[in-house]
């Protein structure tokens, strides 16, 4: 399975940040990574626009984070963390 496959398993094919189903991609959490699914997380457009942008950062939007800091994934736990 690809790297692709292996998130959307996970996640239940939804942003592992704010369980959005529309515009989902790979982000490899910065600034070390592992790559593959243990140093990914499989987030919507919005929160990598958000995470990438800090200065555009809508505080409502990561009202999230109270479950998915939660996560039993190091990668989510991290970018729920930073956020």
């Amino acid at each position: 399975m690809s790297v692709l496959q292996d998130l959307e398993n996970r996640s239940g094919n939804q942003c592992e940040l704010c369980a959005s189903t529309n515009n989902l991609s790979i982000y490899e959490v910065k600034p070390v990574s592992t790559g593959g699914v243990d140093g990914s997380v499989l987030a919507c457009e919005k929160c990598i626009t958000q995470i990438d942008n800090p200065e555009n950062t809508e505080a409502n939007h990561w009202r999230c984070l109270n479950d998915s800091m939660w996560s039993e994934h190091r990668a989510v736990k991290v970018l729920a963390w930073r956020m």
